[in-house]
């Protein structure tokens, strides 16, 4: 595995742990201040680190649960990069049950002065 394949699983667990811990501060953070989100099924874009925070957090309001990201590729380009992989979570229904859900997802990152990396673009399907 490559150094940003690593640096980027590394950011994949930060984000389900903080999801599924139901911390949005922590996922917020993981976003660069002028970063966007683009849900699915052609939801309006989140714009911004703050608003990205609320978003999550509405879905951990609704009661997603279980999040998970994995990683099918990174790659590293400059200042840039991006992951391509998968993402699932599920929500339990009126009677209790589970019901899973997942699809495709793709981030771009902007490695950042101290060297980190934070998401500035961000769709699902």
């Amino acid at each position: 595995m490559s150094n940003i394949q690593q640096q980027i699983s590394a950011i994949n667990q930060s984000f389900d742990h903080a999801f599924n811990t139901k911390n949005a501060a922590a996922i917020g953070a993981l976003y660069a201040d002028s970063a966007v989100v683009m849900p699915a099924p052609a939801g309006e874009p989140v714009v911004g680190a703050a608003a990205i925070q609320t978003f999550f957090a509405g879905l951990i309001d609704a009661g997603v649960i279980e999040h998970q990201l994995t990683l099918a590729d990174a790659v590293e380009d400059g200042n840039l990069a991006y992951q391509r992989g998968n993402w699932a979570g599920a929500m339990l229904n009126a009677q209790g049950e589970k019901q899973t859900f997942g699809g495709n997802v793709h981030l771009v990152y902007r490695k950042q002065a101290d060297g980190t990396w934070k998401a500035v673009t961000h769709i699902w399907n």
